[in-house]
């Protein structure tokens, strides 16, 4: 008969990063991601600008980064919604995350490889 392994204090999410999956069961408060403080996510502001500004800046920001790399964009154009996830699809980058938070898009990106 075999036990269940003791949980930890904090628990290992299931992020794009992560293998290790959310338990339900443990409040959000007491998980931790096993990639904290591994990565940098590049943020890029686009709050008040429109089409085209938005993919434009996505572009220009996207092709400074590393292989892989991490983009956080963020855009207050509901336009960008669906612009940004176009782009991103037609440029082979990965959109891991988009969000709405109050009137504002926050689209996660990640750079794709062998650019």
């Amino acid at each position: 008969m075999s036990s269940k392994p003791k949980m930890s204090e904090k628990q290992m999410c299931k992020c794009p990063f992560c293998d290790i999956p959310i338990c339900l069961e443990i409040p959000l408060s007491n998980q931790a991601c096993d990639m904290a403080g591994k990565f940098k996510i590049h943020r890029v502001d686009c709050i008040g600008l429109y089409c085209p500004l938005p993919v434009m800046r996505a572009k220009e920001e996207i092709d400074k980064l590393d292989n892989s790399a991490l983009m956080e964009l963020v855009a207050d154009d509901p336009a960008a919604e669906e612009d940004i996830a176009r782009w991103a699809k037609r440029c082979g980058h990965k959109l891991l995350n988009v969000h709405k938070k109050e009137d504002e898009y926050h689209f996660l990106i990640q750079k794709k490889e062998g650019v």
